[in-house]
């Protein structure tokens, strides 16, 4: 018998390839979170991202502006699953702890606080996978719901907008 736990698992797991096979070239596609575990009840994910030589700032540690987005993506993911409509990030709060280093895999833990119906705020906690002790940031973040009429015109204007690029190359 499939237990929910594994229904939340093979689920997430489906959305992060999902997106990084229908954006190549994305920032879904370039940072390409892996999955590593959720709660029972899916209101906890743990992602993690390879640290590659291109996400260094100029002091050689990762880049303060990649571990803010890694931070929203995983919280972002876990918004997504729960609402399945798009989520975008209306705030988000960033704390640096200590630098994270190239080559290894900085873990992120994402977890819901508020799962409202225009509103889901979630908190997030990182860490160097060697290194679980030492957590190097903490975020907060809220990501409003905008439903299904919404994204639907908003993919109109994307697909209106692409057109006009492609006519005026």
């Amino acid at each position: 018998m499939i237990s929910e736990h594994n229904i939340h698992e093979e689920g997430l797991r489906e959305l992060i390839e999902k997106r990084r096979l229908q954006q190549p070239g994305s920032v879904n596609d370039r940072m390409a979170p892996e999955f590593v575990s959720c709660s029972e009840d899916a209101r906890e994910c743990t992602v993690r991202f390879h640290l590659k030589p291109e996400m260094r700032n100029p002091i050689g540690w990762l880049h303060g502006g990649v571990t803010s987005t890694m931070m929203d993506m995983g919280m972002g993911l876990l918004a997504f699953y729960h609402k399945q409509e798009m989520c975008p990030t209306t705030s988000m709060t960033i704390n640096y702890l200590r630098p994270n280093r190239i080559g290894g895999y900085l873990v992120v833990n994402s977890r819901i606080a508020h799962l409202g119906k225009k509103i889901v705020h979630l908190t997030a906690t990182a860490w160097m996978e060697d290194e679980k002790k030492h957590l190097t940031a903490t975020a907060t973040a809220s990501y409003a719901v905008i439903g299904k009429r919404k994204q639907e015109k908003m993919e109109k204007k994307k697909i209106s907008a692409s057109t006009k690029l492609s006519a005026a190359k």
